[in-house]
Protein backbone atom coordinates (compact mmCIF):
# COMPACT_ATOMS: atom_id res chain seq x y z
CA UNK A 1 0.00 0.00 0.00
CA UNK A 2 2.88 2.40 0.78
CA UNK A 3 4.21 1.92 -2.76
CA UNK A 4 0.77 2.73 -4.17
CA UNK A 5 0.71 5.99 -2.19
CA UNK A 6 4.17 6.90 -3.50
CA UNK A 7 3.17 6.17 -7.10
CA UNK A 8 0.02 8.28 -6.65
CA UNK A 9 2.04 11.29 -5.49
CA UNK A 10 4.54 10.85 -8.34
CA UNK A 11 1.60 10.85 -10.74
CA UNK A 12 0.33 14.10 -9.20
CA UNK A 13 3.75 15.72 -9.67
CA UNK A 14 3.90 14.61 -13.30
CA UNK A 15 0.41 15.86 -14.13
CA UNK A 16 1.05 19.22 -12.40
CA UNK A 17 4.30 19.79 -14.27
CA UNK A 18 2.50 18.99 -17.52
CA UNK A 19 -0.28 21.48 -16.74
CA UNK A 20 2.21 24.31 -16.26
CA UNK A 21 4.11 23.47 -19.44
CA UNK A 22 0.86 23.27 -21.42
CA UNK A 23 -0.14 26.70 -20.05
CA UNK A 24 2.99 28.11 -21.67
CA UNK A 25 2.46 26.24 -24.94
CA UNK A 26 -1.20 27.12 -25.51
CA UNK A 27 -0.28 30.77 -25.92
CA UNK A 28 0.77 29.76 -29.45
CA UNK A 29 -0.71 26.29 -30.05
CA UNK A 30 -4.41 25.37 -30.04
CA UNK A 31 -5.49 23.15 -27.15
CA UNK A 32 -6.35 20.08 -29.31
CA UNK A 33 -3.06 20.28 -31.20
CA UNK A 34 -1.08 20.83 -28.00
CA UNK A 35 -2.83 17.75 -26.65
CA UNK A 36 -1.77 15.68 -29.66
CA UNK A 37 1.92 16.58 -29.31
CA UNK A 38 1.57 16.02 -25.57
CA UNK A 39 0.06 12.56 -26.02
CA UNK A 40 2.36 11.60 -28.91
CA UNK A 41 5.59 12.05 -26.96
CA UNK A 42 4.12 10.32 -23.92
CA UNK A 43 2.99 7.41 -26.08
CA UNK A 44 6.40 7.00 -27.74
CA UNK A 45 8.18 6.97 -24.37
CA UNK A 46 5.79 4.73 -22.44
CA UNK A 47 5.10 2.28 -25.28
CA UNK A 48 8.84 1.91 -25.91
CA UNK A 49 9.37 1.13 -22.23
CA UNK A 50 6.49 -1.35 -22.29
CA UNK A 51 7.87 -3.19 -25.33
CA UNK A 52 11.37 -3.23 -23.87
CA UNK A 53 10.46 -4.33 -20.36
CA UNK A 54 7.22 -6.30 -20.81
CA UNK A 55 7.42 -7.71 -24.35
CA UNK A 56 6.45 -11.17 -23.15
CA UNK A 57 3.32 -9.74 -21.53
CA UNK A 58 2.50 -7.85 -24.73
CA UNK A 59 2.63 -11.04 -26.82
CA UNK A 60 0.36 -12.80 -24.34
CA UNK A 61 -2.34 -10.09 -24.27
CA UNK A 62 -5.87 -11.38 -24.92
CA UNK A 63 -7.79 -9.62 -27.73
CA UNK A 64 -10.23 -8.13 -25.22
CA UNK A 65 -7.34 -6.18 -23.68
CA UNK A 66 -7.03 -4.02 -26.79
CA UNK A 67 -10.73 -3.15 -26.60
CA UNK A 68 -10.17 -1.94 -23.04
CA UNK A 69 -7.06 0.00 -24.12
CA UNK A 70 -9.07 1.68 -26.89
CA UNK A 71 -11.87 2.66 -24.53
CA UNK A 72 -9.44 4.08 -21.96
CA UNK A 73 -7.41 5.90 -24.61
CA UNK A 74 -10.43 7.53 -26.25
CA UNK A 75 -11.87 8.61 -22.91
CA UNK A 76 -8.61 10.07 -21.66
CA UNK A 77 -7.06 11.81 -24.67
CA UNK A 78 -9.41 12.92 -27.48
CA UNK A 79 -11.93 13.73 -24.73
CA UNK A 80 -10.66 14.46 -21.21
CA UNK A 81 -7.13 15.71 -22.00
CA UNK A 82 -8.43 18.05 -24.74
CA UNK A 83 -11.06 19.38 -22.34
CA UNK A 84 -8.59 20.06 -19.54
CA UNK A 85 -6.08 21.72 -21.89
CA UNK A 86 -8.86 23.92 -23.26
CA UNK A 87 -9.79 24.81 -19.68
CA UNK A 88 -6.16 25.73 -18.99
CA UNK A 89 -6.28 28.04 -22.00
CA UNK A 90 -9.44 29.73 -20.69
CA UNK A 91 -8.90 30.01 -16.92
CA UNK A 92 -5.24 29.13 -16.39
CA UNK A 93 -3.42 26.16 -14.91
CA UNK A 94 -3.80 27.30 -11.29
CA UNK A 95 -7.60 27.32 -11.56
CA UNK A 96 -8.15 24.44 -13.97
CA UNK A 97 -6.04 21.95 -12.00
CA UNK A 98 -8.15 22.08 -8.79
CA UNK A 99 -11.09 20.67 -10.75
CA UNK A 100 -9.14 17.41 -10.53
CA UNK A 101 -10.18 17.43 -6.90
CA UNK A 102 -13.59 16.24 -8.07
CA UNK A 103 -12.05 13.04 -9.44
CA UNK A 104 -12.00 11.18 -6.10
CA UNK A 105 -15.63 12.07 -5.43
CA UNK A 106 -16.73 10.73 -8.80
CA UNK A 107 -14.39 7.75 -8.51
CA UNK A 108 -15.82 6.98 -5.07
CA UNK A 109 -19.38 7.10 -6.42
CA UNK A 110 -18.44 4.72 -9.24
CA UNK A 111 -16.06 2.36 -7.45
CA UNK A 112 -18.45 1.41 -4.65
CA UNK A 113 -21.22 -0.03 -6.87
CA UNK A 114 -19.07 -1.15 -9.83
CA UNK A 115 -15.92 -2.51 -8.17
CA UNK A 116 -17.45 -3.35 -4.80
CA UNK A 117 -14.90 -1.24 -2.91
CA UNK A 118 -15.71 -0.35 0.69
CA UNK A 119 -13.79 2.72 1.90
CA UNK A 120 -13.72 3.36 5.64
CA UNK A 121 -15.28 6.37 7.41
CA UNK A 122 -12.05 8.38 7.44
CA UNK A 123 -11.73 8.11 3.66
CA UNK A 124 -15.40 9.05 3.30
CA UNK A 125 -14.81 12.11 5.52
CA UNK A 126 -11.81 13.28 3.52
CA UNK A 127 -13.42 13.06 0.10
CA UNK A 128 -15.97 15.93 0.50
CA UNK A 129 -13.19 18.27 1.64
CA UNK A 130 -11.83 18.35 -1.88
CA UNK A 131 -15.22 19.52 -3.18
CA UNK A 132 -15.31 22.44 -0.75
CA UNK A 133 -11.77 23.31 -1.77
CA UNK A 134 -12.83 23.39 -5.42
CA UNK A 135 -15.72 25.75 -4.61
CA UNK A 136 -13.28 28.13 -2.92
CA UNK A 137 -10.99 28.00 -5.94
CA UNK A 138 -13.84 29.07 -8.24
CA UNK A 139 -14.85 31.82 -5.78
CA UNK A 140 -11.25 33.07 -5.71
CA UNK A 141 -11.67 34.61 -9.15
CA UNK A 142 -14.35 36.97 -7.88
CA UNK A 143 -12.22 39.12 -5.63
CA UNK A 144 -12.61 42.24 -7.78
CA UNK A 145 -14.83 43.46 -10.59
CA UNK A 146 -12.32 42.71 -13.33
CA UNK A 147 -11.83 39.19 -12.07
CA UNK A 148 -15.58 38.74 -11.80
CA UNK A 149 -15.92 39.58 -15.48
CA UNK A 150 -13.27 36.98 -16.28
CA UNK A 151 -15.28 34.36 -14.37
CA UNK A 152 -18.45 35.25 -16.27
CA UNK A 153 -16.67 35.08 -19.61
CA UNK A 154 -14.65 31.97 -18.84
CA UNK A 155 -17.08 30.00 -16.69
CA UNK A 156 -17.12 27.49 -19.55
CA UNK A 157 -13.48 26.81 -18.69
CA UNK A 158 -14.44 25.59 -15.22
CA UNK A 159 -17.20 23.42 -16.67
CA UNK A 160 -14.76 21.87 -19.14
CA UNK A 161 -12.29 21.14 -16.34
CA UNK A 162 -15.03 19.51 -14.26
CA UNK A 163 -16.17 17.44 -17.26
CA UNK A 164 -12.58 16.31 -17.76
CA UNK A 165 -12.37 15.30 -14.10
CA UNK A 166 -15.52 13.20 -14.49
CA UNK A 167 -14.15 11.42 -17.56
CA UNK A 168 -10.76 10.83 -15.94
CA UNK A 169 -12.45 9.42 -12.84
CA UNK A 170 -14.48 7.02 -14.99
CA UNK A 171 -11.29 6.04 -16.81
CA UNK A 172 -9.60 5.35 -13.46
CA UNK A 173 -12.35 2.92 -12.47
CA UNK A 174 -11.92 1.07 -15.77
CA UNK A 175 -8.14 1.18 -15.35
CA UNK A 176 -8.37 -0.45 -11.94
CA UNK A 177 -10.26 -3.35 -13.52
CA UNK A 178 -7.76 -3.68 -16.39
CA UNK A 179 -4.47 -3.45 -14.45
CA UNK A 180 -5.79 -5.68 -11.67
CA UNK A 181 -6.19 -8.71 -13.90
CA UNK A 182 -5.97 -8.14 -17.66
CA UNK A 183 -2.71 -6.32 -18.48
CA UNK A 184 0.36 -4.88 -16.67
CA UNK A 185 0.25 -1.14 -15.83
CA UNK A 186 3.10 -0.12 -18.16
CA UNK A 187 1.59 -1.98 -21.12
CA UNK A 188 -1.85 -0.56 -20.38
CA UNK A 189 -0.54 3.00 -20.21
CA UNK A 190 1.49 2.66 -23.42
CA UNK A 191 -1.28 1.23 -25.58
CA UNK A 192 -3.94 3.59 -24.17
CA UNK A 193 -1.71 6.58 -25.00
CA UNK A 194 -0.94 5.25 -28.49
CA UNK A 195 -4.55 4.46 -29.40
CA UNK A 196 -5.89 7.69 -27.91
CA UNK A 197 -3.24 9.73 -29.72
CA UNK A 198 -4.01 8.00 -33.04
CA UNK A 199 -7.72 8.77 -32.73
CA UNK A 200 -6.96 12.39 -31.85
CA UNK A 201 -4.61 12.72 -34.86
CA UNK A 202 -7.32 11.39 -37.18
CA UNK A 203 -9.65 14.13 -35.92
CA UNK A 204 -7.28 17.12 -36.03
CA UNK A 205 -4.53 16.16 -38.53
CA UNK A 206 -5.00 19.34 -40.58
CA UNK A 207 -4.45 21.59 -37.58
CA UNK A 208 -1.41 19.51 -36.57
CA UNK A 209 0.18 19.97 -40.01
CA UNK A 210 -0.63 23.69 -39.99
CA UNK A 211 0.89 24.11 -36.53
CA UNK A 212 4.12 22.40 -37.60
CA UNK A 213 4.44 24.99 -40.37
CA UNK A 214 3.64 28.18 -38.47
CA UNK A 215 4.28 27.63 -34.73
CA UNK A 216 7.81 28.18 -33.36
CA UNK A 217 9.37 24.79 -32.71
CA UNK A 218 10.16 25.62 -29.10
CA UNK A 219 6.43 25.60 -28.29
CA UNK A 220 6.01 22.23 -29.99
CA UNK A 221 8.94 21.09 -27.86
CA UNK A 222 7.24 22.36 -24.71
CA UNK A 223 4.16 20.31 -25.61
CA UNK A 224 6.43 17.30 -26.05
CA UNK A 225 8.11 17.86 -22.70
CA UNK A 226 4.68 18.09 -21.08
CA UNK A 227 3.86 14.79 -22.77
CA UNK A 228 6.91 13.11 -21.25
CA UNK A 229 5.89 14.34 -17.78
CA UNK A 230 2.27 13.30 -18.15
CA UNK A 231 3.09 10.03 -19.90
CA UNK A 232 5.19 9.03 -16.91
CA UNK A 233 2.40 10.30 -14.66
CA UNK A 234 -0.11 7.98 -16.35
CA UNK A 235 2.32 5.10 -15.86
CA UNK A 236 2.72 5.92 -12.16
CA UNK A 237 -1.05 6.22 -11.81
CA UNK A 238 -1.67 2.80 -13.32
CA UNK A 239 1.08 1.31 -11.14
CA UNK A 240 -0.75 2.73 -8.12
CA UNK A 241 -4.11 1.40 -9.34
CA UNK A 242 -2.61 -2.07 -9.70
CA UNK A 243 -1.69 -1.99 -6.00
CA UNK A 244 -4.55 -0.12 -4.28
CA UNK A 245 -8.29 0.64 -4.70
CA UNK A 246 -9.49 3.56 -6.78
CA UNK A 247 -10.95 5.13 -3.62
CA UNK A 248 -7.41 5.40 -2.23
CA UNK A 249 -5.42 6.29 -5.35
CA UNK A 250 -7.72 8.94 -6.83
CA UNK A 251 -7.82 11.26 -3.77
CA UNK A 252 -4.03 11.13 -3.39
CA UNK A 253 -3.51 11.90 -7.06
CA UNK A 254 -5.85 14.87 -6.54
CA UNK A 255 -3.10 16.59 -4.54
CA UNK A 256 -1.86 17.98 -7.87
CA UNK A 257 -3.58 21.41 -7.43
CA UNK A 258 -1.21 22.43 -4.64
CA UNK A 259 1.79 21.37 -6.71
CA UNK A 260 0.38 23.28 -9.67
CA UNK A 261 -0.07 26.39 -7.51
CA UNK A 262 3.56 26.22 -6.41
CA UNK A 263 4.83 25.78 -9.96
CA UNK A 264 2.54 28.55 -11.21
CA UNK A 265 3.86 30.91 -8.55
CA UNK A 266 7.44 30.08 -9.50
CA UNK A 267 7.18 30.08 -13.30
CA UNK A 268 3.92 31.73 -14.48
CA UNK A 269 3.70 34.97 -12.51
CA UNK A 270 3.29 37.00 -15.70
CA UNK A 271 0.42 34.82 -16.92
CA UNK A 272 -1.57 34.03 -13.78
CA UNK A 273 -2.36 35.61 -10.42
CA UNK A 274 -2.69 33.69 -7.17
CA UNK A 275 -4.74 35.10 -4.28
CA UNK A 276 -5.28 33.88 -0.69
CA UNK A 277 -8.70 32.31 -1.36
CA UNK A 278 -7.23 30.25 -4.19
CA UNK A 279 -4.46 29.01 -1.89
CA UNK A 280 -6.95 28.19 0.90
CA UNK A 281 -9.15 26.24 -1.52
CA UNK A 282 -6.23 24.24 -2.86
CA UNK A 283 -4.90 23.56 0.64
CA UNK A 284 -8.32 22.36 1.80
CA UNK A 285 -8.41 19.95 -1.10
CA UNK A 286 -4.98 18.64 -0.17
CA UNK A 287 -6.10 18.33 3.46
CA UNK A 288 -8.79 16.01 2.18
CA UNK A 289 -6.08 14.00 0.46
CA UNK A 290 -4.12 13.75 3.73
CA UNK A 291 -7.28 12.55 5.46
CA UNK A 292 -7.66 9.84 2.84
CA UNK A 293 -4.05 8.76 3.37
CA UNK A 294 -4.67 8.55 7.12
CA UNK A 295 -7.78 6.54 6.41
CA UNK A 296 -5.71 4.21 4.28
CA UNK A 297 -3.24 3.66 7.12
CA UNK A 298 -6.06 3.14 9.60
CA UNK A 299 -7.68 0.62 7.26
Amino acid sequence: MALAVAFSFLAAIGFSTGYVLIRIAVQHVSAPTATFFNVFTGAVLVLALALALDFGEVKALPPVAFAWFALMGIMAYPLARVLVNTAITMVGAARAAPANSLQPVIALALAIPILGERPNLIILAGTPMVVIGLILVVMSSGGNEAALRVVRINKLGYLLAIAAAAIFASRDVISRHVVAGIAPPLVTAGFALAIGGSVLLALIHRDVVSSLRRVPLRYIGICGLAGVCQGLAVTFLFQALSRAPVTVVSPINASSPLITLLLTHLFLRRLESINPLLVVGACLGVAGVVTVVLGTVAG
